[in-house]
């Protein structure tokens, strides 16, 4: 599933490709998941110009001229595609697609199934994003939610935005916290380690994409993580990767990181 790098470098190059661009018709394809009917979604952005697109925690939301806005959660294996409109229709897995005036077309493509295309997402306030978190909210999650090991509060989109399971994996093992470690039980040293540890794995893994991968907008590449690779057998310092389930979610990690219980 593509996390919080992987989505910003997507949200960066979309944004590149579309902006200034005026809708010509949209498609939905009766595969995924659409919250309005799609002549509700085509009368909201037909003729209207895209004027932005930015990532929104793990959804990347395109904005346009006329106030309306549409977010598209990729999940598992979503991805967006650039074509136009002589190829689309060799287009596989279509959810979604946005054909603009100039004969580009935008599609949102999902082999499961399970992508989410969203018009106008209600007023509820999104979590604070993962590039925004402090050591003061950090401290206040981990009393809020005691017993919950670290890494699934990590992951809980609801409480921060963004962070998928390798980059949870990725995150913990620069702070050197074990991932079976009770929010609670986490010293004030180590909150303030996972607070500097978040948006530093988070702004170094962009910044690998943005030169690995400079034109990416789907996939998943992870051939620069310290840990959280299948094919590794240790850390960048020696230690043996460990490789389990932590709460049914495939994890690795390293005798380095303390578990605090």
């Amino acid at each position: 599933m593509p996390e919080l790098p992987d989505l910003t470098v997507y949200a960066e190059n979309l944004a590149k490709a579309l902006t200034g661009k005026k809708v010509h018709e949209v498609a939905y394809h009766q595969r995924g998941k659409l919250n309005v009917s799609e002549a509700e979604l085509s009368n909201a952005v037909a003729g209207a110009a895209v004027t932005g697109v930015e990532r929104a925690g793990k959804q990347v939301a395109f904005r346009f001229g006329n106030g309306n806005i549409v977010r598209v959660h990729l999940m598992l294996t979503g991805g967006f595609v650039l074509s136009d409109s002589a190829k689309r229709d060799r287009l596989g897995y279509l959810v979604l697609t946005v054909t603009f005036e100039d004969g580009s077309v935008l599609a949102v493509t999902d082999e499961k199934g399970w992508a989410s295309v969203t018009l106008n997402p209600g007023t509820e306030k999104d979590a604070p994003d993962a590039l925004a978190v402090t050591e003061e909210l950090l401290e206040q999650l981990c009393r809020k939610k005691p017993k919950t090991l670290i890494k699934p509060l990590l992951l809980d989109q609801a409480l921060i935005g963004g962070i998928g399971n390798a980059y949870a994996d990725e995150i913990l093992w620069a702070a050197r916290i074990s991932p079976k470690s009770p929010a609670g039980k986490l010293p004030s040293e180590a909150v303030r380690a996972l607070a500097d540890a978040i948006p530093r794995v988070l702004q170094d893994a962009i910044a690998e994409l943005r030169t690995r991968h400079p034109d990416m907008v789907s996939g998943e590449y992870r051939e620069f993580l310290k840990v959280h690779r299948p094919e590794l057998k240790t850390s960048p310092t020696g230690a043996k990767v460990i490789k389990e389930n932590v709460q049914s979610k495939r994890t690795y990690y390293t005798e380095e990181q303390r578990l605090y219980q």
